[in-house]
């Protein structure tokens, strides 16, 4: 069952590999066995993981959003702590889905691009593998026999068998009997592939993971129990890698490297050491010309009405916002505040900026809180605007408004047990709000 899922990925493997010898032979290299078939699975590799790139972008975005809701979380597992009847754990369920809903988030989408790419590159360690069979003329998919792998026949799995990385051919292994030398590049390479997987982890780990609260929690832990057992696990396990699988997972590591430094140096965990590197990176950068920016500014405002309404006023943050937001979306300051805020409240945000020490970056889900705690604002100002109204009301008036909110609350039930209404059903409530309007002048007549 595995075999049949994983052969169209190592069919499309092998087309892409076997084009990418043929593009190096076109450039001059040897078109049997040789060094360009060694080139081709180091090229073939660096392809399969940039175009995987946008899964793991989608896997670190997906991470960091699920750490963001982690105090929440936290607070929802706090509030049923101890508590195992099924009642109580129905309502931590629904509260966490609720939480999941409200951000946007699933626990599952930092798992799903993982899940996808490991066909991928289980595809390219069988499409490398099944070289050595091909080439004697015994490989078989699904218990099939069968004499080729996409473009790789025989005849072709014999000119990659016999290429060779220092003497070694890439379909051998350590216990193949080809001699000390052969022995001491296996080794070699063994030993190359182990400490570039640990230096990957360490980097990671020390770089950009969250200080732990408590060192003797068993997840801090097992992570560094893993930080050395994976790269022991391949001492073991390297005596059955073939050398083209090798040459892959040494190139993979190296990738791995790059890719690790990247995160780190771009996209880090929050509250991860690097993280906070950034941080001041940033504002550092942002501050440099923001201050001066905005002392002109608060200069320009100082000689202006002390109304917000002012035309000369809204012009000024107008003009002020336009030219703030273009140089800060260029350090990755997040711009797209909420309609609702004025130019002078965003100028305000963005000064605020610069003189107050970060504790995050500005980014997306920086943006996100800006846009929550708005919309928030914007509703306590809305009810507080309902009160006022709702005290100079006559005794009738609060009466027919009660009678509204309760009409308007029926509806919203309505609609959300029966999204398709009749066209009767229509026409009845729309008699409804009539009858309410008559009855409501009548009452402030008398």
């Amino acid at each position: 069952m595995f075999d049949k899922i994983l052969h169209p990925f190592a069919v499309a493997v092998a087309w892409v590999w076997v084009k990418i010898h043929d593009f190096l032979v076109l450039l001059g290299f040897e078109s049997g066995s040789g060094v360009a078939w060694v080139i081709s699975i180091v090229l073939l590799t660096l392809i399969v993981r940039i175009a995987i790139v946008p899964l793991f972008l989608k896997q670190i975005k997906s991470s960091r959003a699920m750490q963001a809701v982690q105090p929440e979380m936290q607070r929802i597992q706090a509030k049923y702590k101890g508590k195992k009847d099924q009642v109580s754990r129905q309502k931590q369920a629904e509260e966490t889905q609720a939480l999941y809903r409200k951000y946007k988030v699933s626990p599952f989408a930092s798992c799903l691009p993982v899940l996808v790419q490991m066909p991928i590159l289980f595809a390219m360690y069988r499409a490398i593998y099944a070289i050595k069979d091909l080439a004697a003329g015994t490989y078989k998919y699904a218990d099939i026999e069968t004499d080729h792998l996409g473009p790789i026949d025989q005849e072709v799995a014999s000119s990659i068998d016999a290429s060779t990385v220092f003497g070694v051919r890439l379909s051998h292994t350590i216990t193949s009997g080809d001699g000390t030398a052969a022995v001491i590049v296996f080794v070699l390479f063994i030993v190359i592939m182990m400490a570039l997987m640990f230096y990957s982890m360490r980097m990671s780990m020390v770089k950009n993971m969250p200080p732990a609260v408590d060192p003797n929690n068993p997840l801090v832990q097992s992570q560094k129990t893993m930080l050395y057992m994976m790269p022991l696990m391949y001492l073991f396990s390297g005596a059955f890698f073939q050398m083209g699988v090798l040459v892959y997972m040494i190139t993979g590591s190296v990738w791995a490297i790059g890719q690790s430094y990247w995160t780190i140096k771009v996209m880090p965990t929050p509250g991860a050491p690097a993280y906070k590197e950034l941080v001041a990176k940033r504002y550092a950068k942002y501050t440099e010309w923001a201050k001066p920016f905005f002392a002109d500014y608060d200069l320009a405002r100082a000689g202006l009405p002390s109304s917000a309404e002012d035309p000369g006023v809204v012009a000024l943050n107008e003009k002020t916002f336009e030219e703030a937001a273009k140089r800060a979306k260029g350090q990755k300051v997040a711009t797209d505040f909420p309609e609702s805020m004025t130019a002078g409240d965003k100028v305000s945000v963005l000064r605020n900026l610069a003189l107050q020490e970060w504790t995050t970056l500005p980014d997306e889900m920086w943006m996100r809180g800006v846009k929550e705690a708005t919309a928030k604002a914007e509703e306590r100002r809305t009810q507080q605007a309902r009160r006022e109204q709702h005290k100079k009301m006559s005794r009738e008036e609060r009466l027919a408004e009660a009678e509204r909110q309760r009409a308007r609350e029926a509806r919203k039930q309505a609609a959300a047990q029966s999204p398709v209404q009749s066209a009767e059903e229509l026409e009845r409530r729309r008699q409804e709000r009539r009858r309410a309007r008559r009855e409501q002048r009548k009452n402030k007549g008398e």
